[in-house]
């Protein structure tokens, strides 16, 4: 996993935040005066020490209009681009084509049914699992501490 380490995902940060556990909900003016809100974690390398860097940012947005809720999941460059990545909890797993790479990583996004919803809310172990640079298998953990109080509020 060093190889990611060197590579993580950038976030711009936004305007306000709070957190709730291992959850950071983000809000930002949009251009017509109102405010977007989502959430954010950052999942960092698991070797020790200080110097942990971020090797995925999972950012959950939820619309209204839509009511639909999303994940944004941003790993860094040198993933395996044609296989995309799989999110995992508990028994559901929903696979995901990588939308985008820029500079700073590509960004695959996961719509999210009541099932992940659910599971997230109730703390089950949730995993994003990728093809390393060197085509090793990788599973990320997402946390869900704080998650449901920051949804509540998100």
């Amino acid at each position: 996993m060093s190889g990611m380490a060197a590579l993580a995902p950038a976030l711009v940060l936004a305007q306000d935040a709070t957190t709730f556990g291992d959850w950071q909900k983000q809000c930002e003016p949009t251009p017509d005066g109102r405010e977007r809100c989502y959430l954010v974690q950052t999942v960092q390398a698991a070797a020790g020490g200080a110097d942990k860097k971020p090797v995925m940012v999972v950012i959950v947005a939820y619309s209204p209009k839509r009511d639909r809720v999303a994940l944004m999941i941003d790993v860094p460059l040198g993933m395996h681009i044609p296989t995309g990545l799989e999110v995992s909890t508990a028994g559901a797993a929903k696979k995901a084509e990588f939308e985008q790479c820029l500079v700073t990583g590509c960004r695959a996004l996961v719509t999210v049914d009541d099932l992940m919803l659910n599971a997230l809310k109730r703390g089950d172990a949730t995993s994003v699992t990728v093809r390393g640079p060197t085509g090793d298998t990788l599973v990320l953990p997402i946390s869900a501490n704080g998650f449901a109080q920051a949804f509540e509020k998100l």
